[in-house]
Protein backbone atom coordinates (compact mmCIF):
# COMPACT_ATOMS: atom_id res chain seq x y z
CA UNK A 1 0.00 0.00 0.00
CA UNK A 2 1.29 3.45 -0.87
CA UNK A 3 0.14 6.96 -0.16
CA UNK A 4 0.73 10.35 -1.64
CA UNK A 5 3.25 12.67 -0.07
CA UNK A 6 1.82 15.59 1.92
CA UNK A 7 1.52 18.77 -0.07
CA UNK A 8 4.35 21.32 0.26
CA UNK A 9 2.06 23.79 1.99
CA UNK A 10 1.48 21.35 4.84
CA UNK A 11 5.17 20.98 5.70
CA UNK A 12 6.46 22.46 8.96
CA UNK A 13 8.85 25.35 8.55
CA UNK A 14 11.74 23.52 10.21
CA UNK A 15 12.91 19.97 10.87
CA UNK A 16 14.06 18.72 14.24
CA UNK A 17 16.89 16.25 14.80
CA UNK A 18 14.27 13.51 15.07
CA UNK A 19 12.73 14.27 11.69
CA UNK A 20 9.60 16.20 10.90
CA UNK A 21 6.69 15.93 13.33
CA UNK A 22 3.90 13.56 12.35
CA UNK A 23 1.24 16.21 12.66
CA UNK A 24 -2.03 16.04 14.53
CA UNK A 25 -3.61 13.27 12.47
CA UNK A 26 -3.61 9.60 13.34
CA UNK A 27 -2.63 8.84 9.76
CA UNK A 28 0.46 11.01 10.06
CA UNK A 29 1.54 9.28 13.26
CA UNK A 30 0.91 5.83 11.78
CA UNK A 31 2.95 6.72 8.69
CA UNK A 32 5.90 7.85 10.79
CA UNK A 33 5.73 4.67 12.88
CA UNK A 34 5.67 2.53 9.72
CA UNK A 35 8.74 4.28 8.36
CA UNK A 36 10.66 3.73 11.61
CA UNK A 37 9.59 0.07 11.64
CA UNK A 38 10.72 -0.31 8.03
CA UNK A 39 14.11 1.19 8.87
CA UNK A 40 14.49 -1.10 11.87
CA UNK A 41 13.69 -4.16 9.80
CA UNK A 42 16.20 -3.18 7.11
CA UNK A 43 18.91 -2.47 9.71
CA UNK A 44 18.35 -5.69 11.65
CA UNK A 45 18.10 -7.90 8.56
CA UNK A 46 20.86 -6.46 6.39
CA UNK A 47 22.90 -3.94 8.36
CA UNK A 48 23.76 -0.39 7.32
CA UNK A 49 24.31 -1.39 3.68
CA UNK A 50 20.66 -2.45 3.46
CA UNK A 51 19.42 0.81 4.98
CA UNK A 52 18.49 2.50 1.70
CA UNK A 53 15.57 4.88 1.29
CA UNK A 54 14.03 2.66 -1.39
CA UNK A 55 14.10 -0.42 0.83
CA UNK A 56 12.73 1.47 3.83
CA UNK A 57 9.95 3.05 1.77
CA UNK A 58 9.01 -0.33 0.29
CA UNK A 59 8.96 -1.97 3.72
CA UNK A 60 6.87 0.88 5.16
CA UNK A 61 4.49 0.94 2.19
CA UNK A 62 5.06 4.61 1.42
CA UNK A 63 6.46 6.65 -1.47
CA UNK A 64 9.99 8.00 -1.33
CA UNK A 65 8.62 11.55 -1.19
CA UNK A 66 6.65 10.65 1.91
CA UNK A 67 9.71 9.19 3.61
CA UNK A 68 11.73 12.32 2.86
CA UNK A 69 8.92 14.49 4.19
CA UNK A 70 9.00 12.88 7.62
CA UNK A 71 12.78 12.34 7.73
CA UNK A 72 14.86 14.78 5.73
CA UNK A 73 18.19 13.10 6.57
CA UNK A 74 19.51 9.62 7.27
CA UNK A 75 20.69 10.74 10.70
CA UNK A 76 17.24 11.99 11.74
CA UNK A 77 15.76 8.61 10.79
CA UNK A 78 18.52 6.71 12.60
CA UNK A 79 17.90 8.78 15.73
CA UNK A 80 14.21 7.87 15.60
CA UNK A 81 15.19 4.20 15.15
CA UNK A 82 17.53 4.43 18.13
CA UNK A 83 14.84 5.93 20.35
CA UNK A 84 12.43 3.20 19.24
CA UNK A 85 14.96 0.48 20.10
CA UNK A 86 15.53 1.93 23.57
CA UNK A 87 11.79 2.23 24.20
CA UNK A 88 11.39 -1.46 23.30
CA UNK A 89 14.26 -2.35 25.60
CA UNK A 90 12.72 -0.52 28.54
CA UNK A 91 9.36 -2.23 28.04
CA UNK A 92 11.06 -5.63 27.82
CA UNK A 93 13.10 -5.04 30.99
CA UNK A 94 10.14 -3.90 33.04
CA UNK A 95 8.03 -6.84 31.87
CA UNK A 96 10.87 -9.25 32.56
CA UNK A 97 11.29 -8.62 36.28
CA UNK A 98 10.10 -6.35 39.07
CA UNK A 99 13.21 -4.47 40.12
CA UNK A 100 14.21 -4.92 43.79
CA UNK A 101 13.98 -2.03 46.24
CA UNK A 102 17.68 -1.84 47.10
CA UNK A 103 19.82 -0.13 44.42
CA UNK A 104 22.66 -2.66 44.70
CA UNK A 105 20.20 -5.51 44.09
CA UNK A 106 18.75 -3.53 41.19
CA UNK A 107 22.19 -3.44 39.57
CA UNK A 108 22.29 -7.25 39.57
CA UNK A 109 18.69 -7.55 38.39
CA UNK A 110 19.38 -5.13 35.53
CA UNK A 111 22.43 -7.09 34.36
CA UNK A 112 20.49 -10.34 34.43
CA UNK A 113 17.50 -8.81 32.61
CA UNK A 114 19.89 -7.31 30.06
CA UNK A 115 21.53 -10.67 29.42
CA UNK A 116 18.18 -12.40 28.91
CA UNK A 117 17.14 -9.66 26.50
CA UNK A 118 20.45 -9.90 24.59
CA UNK A 119 20.11 -13.65 24.15
CA UNK A 120 16.74 -13.32 22.42
CA UNK A 121 17.52 -10.22 20.31
CA UNK A 122 20.74 -11.08 18.45
CA UNK A 123 19.90 -9.17 15.25
CA UNK A 124 18.90 -6.11 17.23
CA UNK A 125 22.16 -6.12 19.21
CA UNK A 126 24.27 -6.36 16.05
CA UNK A 127 22.21 -3.58 14.46
CA UNK A 128 22.89 -1.29 17.41
CA UNK A 129 26.61 -2.01 17.16
CA UNK A 130 26.53 -1.21 13.43
CA UNK A 131 24.67 2.01 14.19
CA UNK A 132 27.46 3.06 16.57
CA UNK A 133 30.20 2.26 14.04
CA UNK A 134 28.37 4.09 11.26
CA UNK A 135 28.08 7.21 13.39
CA UNK A 136 31.75 7.10 14.38
CA UNK A 137 32.93 6.54 10.79
CA UNK A 138 30.70 9.16 9.18
CA UNK A 139 31.98 12.72 9.41
CA UNK A 140 29.35 14.95 10.94
CA UNK A 141 27.42 12.03 12.46
CA UNK A 142 29.59 11.48 15.53
CA UNK A 143 26.92 13.15 17.65
CA UNK A 144 24.62 10.19 16.98
CA UNK A 145 27.05 7.78 18.68
CA UNK A 146 27.28 10.12 21.69
CA UNK A 147 23.49 10.42 21.75
CA UNK A 148 23.20 6.64 21.59
CA UNK A 149 25.49 5.97 24.54
CA UNK A 150 24.16 8.83 26.65
CA UNK A 151 20.70 7.36 26.13
CA UNK A 152 21.87 3.93 27.32
CA UNK A 153 23.64 5.47 30.32
CA UNK A 154 20.56 7.49 31.25
CA UNK A 155 18.40 4.38 30.82
CA UNK A 156 20.44 2.17 33.16
CA UNK A 157 21.30 4.98 35.57
CA UNK A 158 17.66 5.90 36.05
CA UNK A 159 16.73 2.28 36.75
CA UNK A 160 19.43 2.02 39.44
CA UNK A 161 18.01 5.08 41.24
CA UNK A 162 14.47 5.70 40.05
CA UNK A 163 14.26 8.70 42.37
CA UNK A 164 17.23 10.56 40.90
CA UNK A 165 16.45 14.03 42.20
CA UNK A 166 19.64 13.81 44.29
CA UNK A 167 22.39 15.05 41.96
CA UNK A 168 25.09 12.92 43.61
CA UNK A 169 23.01 9.73 43.39
CA UNK A 170 22.31 10.54 39.76
CA UNK A 171 26.07 10.81 39.20
CA UNK A 172 26.61 7.44 40.89
CA UNK A 173 23.85 5.87 38.82
CA UNK A 174 25.46 7.10 35.61
CA UNK A 175 28.91 5.91 36.72
CA UNK A 176 27.53 2.44 37.43
CA UNK A 177 25.67 2.47 34.11
CA UNK A 178 28.86 3.29 32.19
CA UNK A 179 30.71 0.36 33.74
CA UNK A 180 27.75 -1.97 33.17
CA UNK A 181 27.75 -1.02 29.49
CA UNK A 182 31.48 -1.62 29.17
CA UNK A 183 31.01 -5.14 30.49
CA UNK A 184 27.79 -5.92 28.64
CA UNK A 185 29.08 -4.64 25.28
CA UNK A 186 32.16 -6.84 25.57
CA UNK A 187 30.15 -9.89 26.52
CA UNK A 188 27.75 -9.36 23.61
CA UNK A 189 30.48 -9.42 20.96
CA UNK A 190 32.44 -12.24 22.61
CA UNK A 191 29.30 -14.33 23.04
CA UNK A 192 28.27 -13.97 19.40
CA UNK A 193 31.81 -14.58 18.14
CA UNK A 194 32.68 -17.63 20.29
CA UNK A 195 29.15 -19.03 20.65
CA UNK A 196 30.04 -20.39 24.09
CA UNK A 197 26.97 -19.82 26.26
CA UNK A 198 28.51 -21.42 29.34
CA UNK A 199 31.51 -19.07 29.23
CA UNK A 200 29.25 -16.07 28.60
CA UNK A 201 27.08 -16.97 31.59
CA UNK A 202 30.25 -17.10 33.70
CA UNK A 203 31.21 -13.68 32.34
CA UNK A 204 27.83 -12.28 33.43
CA UNK A 205 28.33 -13.64 36.95
CA UNK A 206 31.79 -12.05 37.08
CA UNK A 207 30.32 -8.73 35.88
CA UNK A 208 27.66 -8.85 38.60
CA UNK A 209 30.29 -9.43 41.31
CA UNK A 210 32.43 -6.57 39.93
CA UNK A 211 29.50 -4.17 39.65
CA UNK A 212 28.25 -4.91 43.17
CA UNK A 213 31.72 -4.13 44.51
CA UNK A 214 32.00 -0.95 42.44
CA UNK A 215 28.55 0.20 43.56
CA UNK A 216 29.40 -0.36 47.25
CA UNK A 217 32.62 1.61 46.84
CA UNK A 218 30.84 4.57 45.27
CA UNK A 219 28.15 4.55 47.96
CA UNK A 220 30.78 4.36 50.72
CA UNK A 221 32.55 7.40 49.23
CA UNK A 222 29.19 9.16 49.01
CA UNK A 223 28.53 8.40 52.69
CA UNK A 224 31.91 9.83 53.74
CA UNK A 225 31.29 13.01 51.75
CA UNK A 226 27.80 13.53 53.22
Amino acid sequence: MTEAAPSPTSKPATASSRGRPAGATRKGLETRVRIIKGAREALEEGGMEALTTRRIAASAGVKLATLHYYFDSKESLLLAVLEDLIADMEIAYRQDVALPKEPEDRVEALIRASWRYIQRTRDKQIAQTELTLYALRTKGSEWLAARQYNAYIDFYGHLVFEDDTDEELRRIGRAVARQMLIGIDGIILQSYALQDLSASNDDIEALIIAMRGYFRRLMAEHGKAS
